[in-house]
């Protein structure tokens, strides 16, 4: 509901993909995922990298798009792999604790370039700052991602994601906006609360199942995402 006197700031949801695991760490799913990779490319890739190219395989790209991905840890399991090797430091868990992140080992992979690429990570208000940031895109496709890997200890410490996941959003704005829109993420202003990064799980399980999802922040900020019928 458009609140009086605000102005909206409004995209339009014209696809989506979603990466889902059963249960933290699956193993089964891990090897699906693994499988979708020809000869050893998946051994040169994160879990999030294999993640977030299982998503981006079903977007619209072309040279003329724009990509916003927001992660808040990226690739926790890598960084634990490469703390978890000293005092003697791994030089190969180094190498991939500094390999690309998720989107770009997908771009990489594809050879696929695009207009504009905005990585956001961490910080408050994360998922509004990345709508913020595909609102100002000047692609002709506008892509909004975004995916998290489980650790073990780092998740014991509160620094890395309960769960391993990916999502993807294939955007447009008004003007643009054919009448079978799968649904509309509407939001008014960016909010200032601390933390509110954390609605990010919880507006995966909207994607996920399609449900209407309202988020409001003390200072007032609304977001809403909306299905259509």
């Amino acid at each position: 509901m458009q609140r009086c006197g605000l102005a909206m700031n409004k995209l339009y949801i014209l696809k989506k993909a979603l990466w889902v695991e059963p249960s933290p760490n699956d193993p089964e799913a891990l090897a699906a995922l693994k499988a979708e990779f020809p000869g050893r490319s998946a051994r040169r890739m994160t879990r999030l990298g294999m993640q977030m190219s299982h998503v981006l395989r079903g977007m619209s790209l072309s040279e003329g798009s724009s990509i916003v991905y927001a992660t808040r840890y990226s690739e926790t399991q890598t960084i634990e792999k490469f703390l978890g090797s000293f005092p003697f430091p791994s030089p190969q868990a180094f190498q991939t604790s500094i390999h690309p992140g998720g989107v770009e080992q997908f771009l990489i992979q594809n050879k696929q370039s695009i207009r504009e690429f905005f990585p956001l990570a961490g910080g408050t208000d994360l998922l509004l700052r990345a709508l913020q940031t595909a609102l100002l895109c000047r692609g002709s496709r506008i892509i909004i991602c975004g995916g998290e890997e489980t650790g073990t200890w780092l998740q014991e410490a509160g620094a890395s994601s309960e769960s391993n996941y990916a999502w993807a959003l294939e955007l447009t704005r008004k003007e643009n906006a054919p009448e079978d829109v799968l649904g509309r993420l509407t939001w008014d202003k960016l909010a200032e609360a601390e933390g509110s990064c954390e609605l990010l799980p919880d507006f995966f399980t909207a994607l996920q199942y399609s449900k209407p999802y309202r988020y409001l922040s003390a200072e007032g900020s609304e977001l809403e995402l909306n299905w259509n019928e």
